[in-house]
């Protein structure tokens, strides 16, 4: 039995497309192009060499760079909200844009321009900004030079790039959505796979027991010992091998050659349980073994044992134990 898998959204930066998308639009605007990746909260910008001057002093204090980070997510969040692009002022007065990219309802990343001014600089304007940002002790002379030096792109053509970015969005999500159908496939195609291998599996050893019924058979009949007995034998050697799988008791009846009540007879008869819950006993000592001695996830030593149903496993085990399989790991790991 396989874990169920579900289809993981790949981050932004292990999409290939990304240095092209960044060229054209830093060709075609002349604005810089920031990719930020939610796992990391990691910035990612292009070119490097044209990030703001005056951004870099800003900075490079750890108040400042805060007050970045703040700016920006606060505006992303305002762009999540709006399911739009989100044009800001950040703290230290430049303007930027923020696009969200989403893909079925999860983050993938966020694309940022801007770090521009959409008028000339001029003293008043600088002076109109200073006192937002006078705490961080970075001098005041420094500080204006690389605001009067802040590149300007007139509305129109920050326009024209607001547009360029939401066609790139787009893009990038279509992107996502090929490859996350592209990845829906293959796993399908695994799971399907994956079922089969232990059909497979299952059959070969069933074939085994099959040969090893026979041959006792011939050697019974000389000797007069209990084939019933082996017969028993043998099937609980096979579940114990097997508990993992798909196991039923019509199959394993007909490969040691008996009808299923018969079959399920003699083997309540001569181990004292009936298939099911020899089955399910055998299953149940590996899931404790397996609770002790490993750290496991629950939910993954379920279907290691041959549960389909996480639910229906921790009934089974309380039922069994007389406590859930989390309150089992807790107490002996307490006591030990």
């Amino acid at each position: 039995m396989g874990v169920k898998k579900t289809s993981r959204i790949i981050s932004l930066e292990n999409l290939d497309i990304l240095d092209e998308i960044r060229e054209v639009f830093y060709q075609n605007t002349g604005l810089i192009v920031s990719f930020h990746y939610p796992a990391g909260n990691v910035y990612d910008f292009y070119p490097v060499f044209e990030k703001n001057r005056y951004c870099r002093l800003v900075q490079s204090t750890r108040a400042g760079l805060r007050k970045c980070i703040e700016s920006d997510t606060q505006a992303l969040v305002e762009a999540k909200r709006k399911k739009d692009y989100c044009t800001y002022v950040c703290h230290a007065g430049l303007t930027n844009v923020v696009f969200p990219l989403e893909y079925k309802n999860e983050e993938i990343g966020a694309i940022y321009t801007g770090q521009i001014l959409t008028e000339k600089p001029t003293e008043a304007l600088f002076d109109s900004v200073y006192p937002g940002i006078e705490h961080l002790g970075i001098r005041f002379e420094l500080l204006k030079n690389a605001f009067m030096a802040t590149k300007v792109v007139d509305k129109e053509k920050l326009l024209f790039g607001i547009k360029l970015l939401s066609l790139m969005s787009h893009y990038i999500v279509s992107v996502e959505d090929e490859m996350y159908l592209q990845r829906e496939v293959f796993e399908k195609d695994r799971d399907i796979l994956r079922h089969e291998n232990e059909n497979i599996k299952l059959q070969n050893e069933l074939q085994n027991l099959r040969i090893s019924v026979l041959e006792y058979g011939k050697e019974a009949e000389k000797s007069g010992d209990s084939k019933n007995s082996h017969i028993v034998t043998k099937a609980q050697l096979f579940i114990k091998s097997n508990y993992h799988k798909n196991i039923r008791l019509s199959d394993v009846a007909s490969a040691v050659y008996l009808s299923p009540n018969y079959f399920s007879t003699i083997f309540k008869e001569l181990s004292g349980y009936t298939f099911s819950n020899y089955l399910m006993k055998v299953r149940m000592q590996v899931a404790k073994k397996l609770l002790l001695k490993s750290d496991l996830p629950i939910k993954s030593i379920v279907f290691k044992v041959g549960f389909d149903d996480y639910n229906y496993f921790n009934r089974q085990f309380k039922r069994i134990e007389g406590i859930p399989p989390a309150k089992f790991r807790k107490n002996h790991l307490e006591a030990g």
